[in-house]
């Protein structure tokens, strides 16, 4: 039976009680048809999730268990020109449990207009979809730290080999690939397929592969 998910930042074991913003509350009560007495569960997107019903505009607590993260990786990903492309990656990565996304933009990244309180809705929407404990934390450099991220993906790069090696901070080029000035400040660079990869599939890939 599907519970629905709702993210409550300062939700904590310690309320037994938390009550539900409008906006939370229209999508329970008239997208979801969610009735008192239904089960709910909240996530604090930090590891926590509680367990209880939803009973006059509030969540009544049963239960709480609190989640350890598998793994610690940091991404780096440009901006993508098309909607429903980027906004289906970023959810992806937030279903990944990835810890940290850094979006920003390379020498071959597109014009964009995305506004950053936009895309934290589509973290929070793809942790509630997913039910998961986690909410990536968002960064917006305005430049790529090559000392921070120092391992990027490129089909110029050696064949990744996952039993060899892992890594918990890598960066993914942009749909016009990397520049040959970008490539040389990565000291690592690994490919992942012998044929180009849209930069979505190679950033799901990748942290797939890292986890």
């Amino acid at each position: 039976m599907f519970v629905p998910t709702i993210y409550i930042e300062n939700s904590n074991n310690n309320n037994m009680s938390v009550e539900v913003s409008d906006k939370k509350l229209h999508h329970l009560s008239k997208v979801l048809r969610l009735r008192d007495g239904d089960k709910v569960n909240l996530s604090d997107g930090k590891g926590l999730i509680s367990y209880g019903h939803f009973i006059n505009n509030y969540v009544e607590i049963k239960n709480s268990k609190i989640y350890q993260r598998q793994n610690k990786l940091k991404i780096f990903v440009p901006y993508l020109r098309e909607k429903s492309r980027f906004r289906f990656l970023i959810e992806k990565l937030t279903e990944l449990n990835v810890n940290e996304i850094h979006i920003g933009t390379t020498k071959n990244t597109q014009n964009t207009n995305y506004s950053k309180s936009k895309i934290r809705e589509w973290l929070v929407s793809a942790l509630e979809q997913s039910g998961s404990a986690y909410l990536p934390e968002l960064f917006f450099p305005e430049n790529l730290n090559f000392n921070h991220f120092s391992t990027c993906f490129d089909i110029s790069g050696e064949t990744f080999d996952k039993n060899v090696k892992k890594f918990n901070n890598f960066a993914i080029g942009p749909e016009g690939g990397w520049s040959e000035e970008e490539l040389s400040k990565f000291q690592h660079k690994f490919k992942i397929s012998e044929f180009s990869m849209r930069t979505e599939t190679a950033a799901i890939t990748a942290v797939s592969l890292m986890m």
